[in-house]
C-alpha cells in the first residue's frame, strides 16, 4: 500500500506549528503532530487543493467499526487550550452532534491532516482492535472559498 501524499497550507503550517511551539499540550501528541508537519508538501492556501483535509474542513468520515460521522477539523478553544477530543466509536452516536468538533491535537485530527478524499488511515481503538476510516468527502474547505484567515 503507498502512502498518502500530505498536502498542508502555509497558513495552517504556520499556526500549527505555533500550536507545537506553546508546549501547552501533550508531548507525544506534539511530536506525532510535528511529524507530519514534516512529511507534508506545503503549498500557498490559494493553491491548497479542494479535496484534501484542511483546518476548519467539514469532513464526512466512515469508519469500518464506527460508522459515518461528519466532523470538523478544529484548533483547541483559545479561550483555554482546551481540546476535547471527539469520542469516535462512540456508542451513543446519538449524542454527537450534528457536526463533531474534532481537535487537530488528538491521534484522529493529526492523522486526518492533510489527506486527500478517498484515502484511509488505520486507527487503533480502546478495546485493541483497529477501525479503518476513509474520508468520503470534504462538504466545507475554507480555502476551496477563499477563506483563509480563519
Amino acid at each position: 500500500m503507498t502512502r498518502p501524499r500530505l498536502i498542508i497550507n502555509r497558513l495552517d503550517a504556520d499556526r500549527i506549528q505555533r500550536l507545537i511551539d506553546s508546549k501547552q499540550h501533550d508531548d507525544e501528541l506534539a511530536t506525532r503532530l510535528e511529524s507530519r508537519l514534516i512529511q507534508a508538501e506545503i503549498v500557498p492556501p490559494d493553491d491548497f487543493p479542494n479535496n484534501h483535509v484542511s483546518m476548519r474542513s467539514h469532513l464526512r468520515l466512515t469508519g469500518s467499526r464506527s460508522g459515518h460521522h461528519e466532523l470538523m477539523l478544529r484548533y483547541p478553544d483559545p479561550a483555554s487550550e482546551e481540546c476535547i477530543p471527539f469520542a469516535f466509536g462512540s456508542t451513543a452516536p446519538s449524542l454527537q452532534p450534528a457536526i463533531a468538533p474534532l481537535c487537530i491535537m488528538s491521534p484522529l485530527g493529526i492523522a486526518l491532516l492533510g489527506l486527500a478524499v478517498g484515502e484511509q488511515i488505520t486507527l487503533p481503538c480502546e478495546d485493541g482492535l483497529s477501525d479503518i476510516i476513509r474520508v468520503d468527502a470534504i462538504l466545507h474547505q475554507p480555502e476551496a472559498c477563499g477563506q483563509f484567515h480563519l
